[in-house]
């Protein structure tokens, strides 16, 4: 039998997909990739050493393998190359109020930029906004999961709701299990574990220097396949990460004080076109959210949710 992932988590960023690789890691029968993200599908670098170096980051002994890679929405040519390599593969999205998830993604950045959160002001975001057009459109989840629903049946995309991990974190992640494939009844312990949050770093310095090293040791074919066995086979990473991070508590800016009108136009009509497609439509909290009062219809387009 051929070996295929059980699914692929395709994103969006900062919107609890470590959560949900965590509490889908916990499971007897799931085995999630080692690391976390393996953008596999969107890296040419990686996608050049095929399937077998894919593959080397899952362990034999589970019935289900899966990854979450949360720039798999954020590239176009992602959904056609799952496609043509694991066509039976399941689709896992994780989506979060896409103002919400600007701002996050936003002050995630600022953190590692300016080494701070708690003291960041209106012009430091701007000033990142003005360089890249990522936050935006890392938001706009119609336009990015569009060539996913044009590809996968209605069955095998699966769509969830950063807004559950906290209102029902363990229906949540019984739902995630029965969407996979695997038995709904297993309770993960860290269920109700805490989301990421922006978060000051101890030490801007040595976070770059880090950064600087690890990227350094990338660059050498010996060293880098030695930090990828490393992380097939620990969560150093993420542990390292957790311990450079304080929180210190975040200012209070809103999406409209860092970006235009136009940002917010172009969200609210992406909002507009997604509630038409998902089945249930959107959370209303999300909808409560729109920048204009036009009504609101739902298409017959089904997909797993």
């Amino acid at each position: 039998m051929t070996w295929s992932p059980g699914f692929i988590g395709i994103g969006a960023e900062k919107s609890a997909t470590t959560w949900a690789w965590t509490v889908l890691n916990e499971h007897p029968s799931i085995c999630m990739s080692q690391p976390k993200e393996l953008n596999y599908f969107n890296d040419d670098e990686n996608y050049r050493r095929g399937e077998s170096w894919y593959r080397k980051h899952f362990a034999d002994s589970t019935p289900c393998a899966g990854e979450i890679s949360p720039l798999y929405m954020d590239d176009g040519r992602v959904a056609g190359r799952i496609r043509e390599t694991y066509p039976d593969t399941n689709i896992l999205v994780m989506l979060r109020n896409p103002f919400d998830r600007a701002m996050s993604h936003l002050f995630h950045d600022a953190s590692v930029v300016y080494g701070k959160v708690a003291d960041l002001t209106v012009e430091d975001l701007r000033a990142l906004v003005q360089k890249d057009p990522k936050y935006v459109r890392r938001s706009r989840y119609a336009q990015a999961l569009q060539p996913f629903l044009d590809t996968f049946p209605p069955e095998q995309v699966g769509v969830f709701f950063f807004d559950d991990v906290t209102n029902d974190g363990l229906c949540l992640a019984q739902r995630l299990n029965e969407f996979v494939g695997v038995s709904s009844d297993f309770v993960p312990q860290q269920f109700n574990q805490k989301v990421n949050d922006s978060q000051d770093l101890r030490s801007a310095s040595l976070v770059k220097f880090i950064m600087s090293t690890s990227r350094a040791v990338k660059s050498f074919p010996p060293t880098r396949r030695a930090m990828n066995w490393v992380y097939r086979r620990t969560q150093i990473r993420e542990k390292v990460i957790r311990l450079l991070m304080v929180d210190r508590g975040r200012p209070e800016i809103t999406f409209e004080d860092v970006f235009s009108e136009d940002d917010s136009e172009l969200l609210s009509d992406d909002m507009r076109t997604l509630n038409a497609v998902l089945p249930n439509g959107l959370p209303a909290a999300w909808l409560q959210s729109l920048h204009s009062s036009e009504p609101l219809t739902h298409s017959s387009h089904r997909i797993a949710a």
